[in-house]
């Protein structure tokens, strides 16, 4: 239930103990061109994508010419291995993890060509992060009935008095 949570949501006490093993990948496009960024990990055998939390794009995270991305990551379940780095969806290369946690593509070309495979898994992967929506329309549903709820006892206890 924890990981469905953006941890920012969670309480001081289990926000840090959500927060512990994450880790960040800040990546710098020195090219001209905007790049297309997905974190990938193999931890379970076979590569697969890791869910960016911070924003509604799981994978192809744009970053513009001289951009800078930071792509979060558990580095104790799901260790950043590398980052898959595209054009477009069939032209992808690979940037793998240095430990760094600081990557930067000077020249796209220079980059390894992406294995089918890793392509494979990427495009399995949905763009976009429904979960957060998931979410937040029945956080944001209480708020509203709390509010109103609020407001007409404010106002009743006007007219009355």
């Amino acid at each position: 239930m924890l990981d469905a949570l953006p941890s920012t949501w969670l309480p001081g006490p289990v926000n840090f103990v959500v927060n512990l093993f994450e880790a960040e990948a800040r990546l710098e496009n020195h090219t001209s061109e905007t790049l297309y960024l997905t974190a990938i990990t193999t931890t379970y055998g076979e590569p697969r994508v890791i869910p960016q939390n911070i924003a509604f794009r799981q994978r192809d995270i744009p970053v513009g010419p001289q951009g800078v991305v930071v792509l979060q990551y558990d580095s104790a379940d799901l260790p950043l291995t590398s980052i898959a780095v595209c054009r477009k969806d069939d032209d992808c290369r690979l940037l793998p993890a240095n430990g760094s946690g600081v990557y930067t593509v000077k020249s796209y070309d220079s980059l390894e060509r992406l294995d089918p495979a890793w392509q494979e898994a990427i495009r399995s992967q949905p763009v976009h992060n429904f979960k957060s929506l998931m979410i937040t329309a029945p956080s944001l549903v209480c708020i509203l009935l709390l509010s109103s709820w609020l407001y007409l006892n404010r106002r009743e206890k006007q007219r009355a008095g």
